[in-house]
């Protein structure tokens, strides 16, 4: 699977002729028996790119009734083939779209799907939106594009469980993730084998963007990946950075960073933000450190948030540790404290959009590989939005419910 990915992601390049949705899909291999086959398996994915664009086609069901609806120009433009006998476009079914999707890679159709990202950011011009986002927000997705990462460039590893998906044997499916922070943009996804974790997976995920220069890029992770193995990888294989939070996973390290003279250590950096229906205040305090039982550790950071829901006079409070292996002179508290942010609104910016707008958790679609491929189909979607300018996922599919304003978003002519 994972030379599949790479092999995926390694035809993407800066140099690479802008192409469309169609021919960027049609790099992921096909499965399936070439004995009866009727529908392109690039068609069938592009139906579904397109579909999901639209508000509420967000199941197989609904997928199948989108493309039903298409005409015979749309259908033309998608590549579903042309019965000379009945003189229409032949539409594939519920079932033809699920047995296509259960037996692909997701890793290679995140991998695709990056390229595709990859030239609508080089070559389209991001459209003023009509949906009442102010304009600094606006102004914050245009700003968003994809090109070689540039120095100090932050990727957050994380990973989601996707509630309504069961394997036959009970276990829920889980997606670990790389997505860069500067446009939410999903770089790499693999799914989690139902005997293992997150853990296990964590250097393969970043291994299937091999293509990428990781020196100077931050890493950043939550508490389960600060595992000195990933440390290792991070800093001696990928000559890259890390910034993993630590918990009480890590019993020892956690009591080691606690231990720290804090109260003797002056705030570096104080931050007051208002927003998603709540004050928060964020002050970070930062330690040298060069003897913890942890590989190229330089700097502690703690963070201390005090949160109130906006209209009310009750604050909660939440004291955070990090650990990085960037010294004192190459990570300025402010850049600290902006990827710790920028880690943690990942949750906003990928997970909830999929959750809400796309209604992932309540999809309880279960077969074999289709869980982590409509995934992955979404993530291409979010990312098309983002980057030709819409800061509202939600706002962004109620304008293209249409087919046409689907595929020209995706650039099928």
């Amino acid at each position: 699977m994972s030379v599949a990915a790479r092999a995926a992601a390694a035809s993407i390049g800066a140099d690479s002729p802008p192409a469309g949705l169609l021919d960027r899909l049609a790099q992921v291999a096909d499965p399936r028996d070439p004995r009866g086959v009727r529908y392109g398996l690039a068609t069938l994915l592009a139906i579904g790119v397109c579909a999901m664009s639209a508000v509420g086609h967000n199941s197989l069901t609904a997928i199948a009734e989108w493309v039903r609806r298409c005409g015979p120009q749309e259908l033309a433009r998608l590549g579903c083939p042309f019965n000379p006998l009945t003189g229409r476009y032949r539409v594939p079914d519920e079932r033809t779209l699920r047995d296509a999707y259960a037996r692909i890679d997701a890793a290679v159709l995140t991998a695709v799907g990056y390229g595709h990202l990859a030239a609508l950011a080089r070559s389209a011009t991001a459209a003023v939106t009509p949906d009442g986002v102010p304009e600094r927000e606006q102004r914050r997705a245009h700003r968003a594009v994809i090109t070689d990462l540039p120095r100090r460039a932050a990727i957050g590893v994380d990973g989601k469980c996707l509630r309504g998906a069961k394997r036959s044997d009970g276990s829920q499916v889980f997606i670990l993730s790389a997505v860069r922070h500067a446009d939410a943009v999903t770089l790499a996804a693999r799914e989690i084998a139902a005997k293992t974790n997150e853990i296990s997976e964590f250097a393969p995920l970043l291994d299937q963007i091999a293509d990428t220069d990781f020196t100077d890029t931050v890493i950043t992770a939550d508490a389960m990946h600060a595992q000195r193995a990933h440390a290792v990888y991070l800093v001696e294989q990928r000559h890259a950075h890390y910034l993993f939070t630590v918990k009480d996973n890590q019993p020892t390290l956690a009591a080691q960073l606690r231990a720290l003279p804090w109260k003797q250590v002056p705030v570096l950096h104080r931050q007051t933000s208002r927003g998603h229906g709540r004050h928060e205040i964020r002050k970070l305090q930062v330690v040298t450190v060069d003897d913890l039982l942890f590989p190229h550790a330089r700097q502690v950071v703690r963070i201390h948030r005090r949160r109130r829901p906006l209209g009310t006079k009750t604050w909660t409070s939440e004291v955070v540790y990090a650990i990085t292996d960037l010294p004192t002179h190459q990570a300025r508290p402010e850049e600290i404290a902006a990827w710790a942010r920028e880690h943690w609104t990942i949750e906003n910016s990928v997970h909830w959009i999929r959750d809400v707008t796309f209604d992932e958790d309540a999809s309880q679609i279960r077969t074999h590989h289709t869980p982590a491929v409509m995934a992955a189909l979404r993530d291409i979607i979010r990312g098309a939005f983002r980057l030709t300018g819409w800061a509202n996922t939600a706002s962004a599919r109620h304008a293209h419910t249409t087919p046409t304003a689907a595929l020209t978003l995706h650039g099928i002519p």
